[in-house]
């Protein structure tokens, strides 16, 4: 059974699409390895196909301005063994909080380093970032710079491949899908103004607010080719990015995509988050920076474009320093970071006769006889007896489980008594607190049950073991009962096969 990743990430007209792109590239990385599902507040269909690239369980959450609520939405689909992984700016201290309460690792895609983290892990693709710059624990582990770049698979594939422009005649822009600023029509005015350009091709999404406008300056404008093109996937816009010489583009994701392709890269700010991707590739000497594209006037984006138009040989530079950048291997990187959060490596076998000592004593741990019906201490004698007659028993199952090392950590016992099949569970006092039991009694009730499909397995548990009640829960036990056994009020809990 893979281990689980919940991506949590939203994309729309107020913040744009570039959270959710990047958690796919992510997912592509980690689908071979991982099950993967994507929790999203209310998806438009264009982002449910995107994701449905990756993996096709998508959560759809409700939508909702408070991130409060959102968190305890999302917590409900959580499992202890889930690794999370969380990429926008409302998922702050409080929100994270909420997910590790659950039980789960976390991972947090983070540019901003605005609050404090209690993730297990912080990933900024940024290059140049102190990792100083960040609140949290001492545990918290940070994986920072492009070594760790989250492209899309055809961006990582091009970044071996090299090319030289000889003349700006064909031109990109990317503002991002929403784009509420209409920086598109600005740098589109701006570029039909500039000598020898012959085409240029726009990205466009569906949530952008200002199609209407860009349509009226296409339509306006005689003299240059200008294509329009819409949620484009990772193939077709690599491949646009290789026929053109200039890309125009804020410093976000799409940027180091352009870097990975190898080309003229005008570049700058529309939000502060992209301000770490800038610097770092203003330092490598491999964009042109024209600031605040927000601010930035017409008169000034002309006259940079003519001179690269007028100095083309320029641009080769700032490609040759792109190539140095992403060597492609990231996601392998990205990959060994995952598998390295997976809780415990576990594997069972069945008892045997030599693990008699190891059963007596996890018999008469303190904890185990108190949660038992029965507290007395167990004599070794009567232990021994017992434990074989057991074995050699058809209709009683020993499940020891063990870790990568080969370490006992527990053992679930199925065993059926004549009139129903009664499962138990108890767990190492080294492995306490780690929130395995839910995960022993899982594996272990759906091995017995794909042999046994017609019987339901049932756990009897006291009501105040809150502990042992929620491990079986997690693991798919319900059709709760309350009833009074062996003097005690307890809840009776039943498992099947599901069909």
């Amino acid at each position: 059974m893979k281990p689980k990743i919940i991506i949590r990430a939203d994309g729309g007209t107020s913040i744009g699409m570039g959270h959710v792109i990047r958690c796919i590239a992510l997912a592509d990385m980690l689908k071979n390895d991982f099950n993967l599902a994507f929790a999203i507040q209310e998806p438009k269909e264009s982002v449910i196909k995107n994701i449905h690239s990756v993996t096709e369980t998508i959560l759809h959450l409700p939508l909702s301005d408070d991130y409060n609520k959102d968190a305890i939405n999302f917590s409900q689909f959580l499992e202890p063994t889930d690794i999370v992984v969380l990429d926008g700016y409302n998922f702050k201290t409080n929100y994270q909080q909420t997910i590790k309460d659950k039980g789960c690792k976390l991972v947090v895609i983070d540019d901003l380093h605005d609050w404090r983290h209690v993730a297990d892990a912080i990933i900024n693709h940024a290059s140049g970032i102190d990792g100083s710059v960040y609140s949290k624990p001492e545990s918290t582990k940070l994986y920072l710079g492009l070594e760790y770049v989250l492209l899309r698979k055809p961006f990582l594939i091009a970044s071996t491949e090299t090319k030289k422009t000889s003349a700006v005649k064909k031109v990109f822009i990317s503002m991002g899908a929403a784009d509420v600023n209409n920086l598109t029509h600005k740098f589109t005015d701006a570029i039909i103004q500039v000598k020898g350009i012959e085409e240029i091709h726009l990205m466009l999404g569906s949530i952008n607010p200002n199609l209407a406008s860009i349509d009226e300056l296409i339509e306006n404008n005689k003299q240059i080719k200008i294509i329009k093109h819409f949620e484009i996937s990772a193939e077709q816009l690599a491949q646009l990015s290789k026929i053109c010489d200039l890309a125009i583009c804020p410093a976000s994701s799409i940027s180091l995509e352009s870097c990975a392709i190898g080309i003229g890269l005008i570049s700058g700010y529309t939000a502060e988050n992209q301000k770490g991707i800038l610097q770092g590739l203003k330092d490598k000497n491999s964009i042109i920076d024209l600031g605040d594209l927000n601010a930035i006037k017409s008169d000034k984006i002309i006259s940079e474009i003519n001179k690269r138009a007028e100095m083309p040989e320029q641009l080769n530079e700032l490609i040759q320093n792109q190539k140095m950048l992403i060597d492609g291997k990231s996601p392998q990187r990205l990959l060994n970071i995952f598998k390295g959060m997976v809780t415990e490596k576990i594997h069972f076998r069945f008892a045997k006769e030599s693990d008699t000592d190891l059963y007596y004593k996890w018999s008469n741990d303190s904890v185990v006889r108190n949660n038992s019906y029965n507290q007395d201490e167990i004599t070794y004698e009567s232990h021994v007896k017992w434990f074989n007659s057991k074995l050699q028993s058809p209709v009683c199952f020993f499940y020891l489980f063990l870790n990568e090392a080969n370490q006992p950590i527990g053992q679930v016992r199925i065993d059926n008594n004549g009139k129903e099949t009664v499962i138990g569970i108890s767990i190492d006092e080294h492995f306490r607190g780690k929130k395995l039991g839910s995960i022993l009694i899982q594996i272990a009730s759906e091995d017995y049950l794909k042999n046994h499909s017609s019987e339901n397995i049932v756990a009897y548990i006291k009501q105040e073991n809150s502990a042992s009640y929620n491990s079986f829960t997690k693991a798919g036990f319900g059709k709760e009962e309350i009833l009074i056994e062996k003097g005690i009020k307890s809840c009776k809990l039943f498992k099947k096969l599901d069909l």
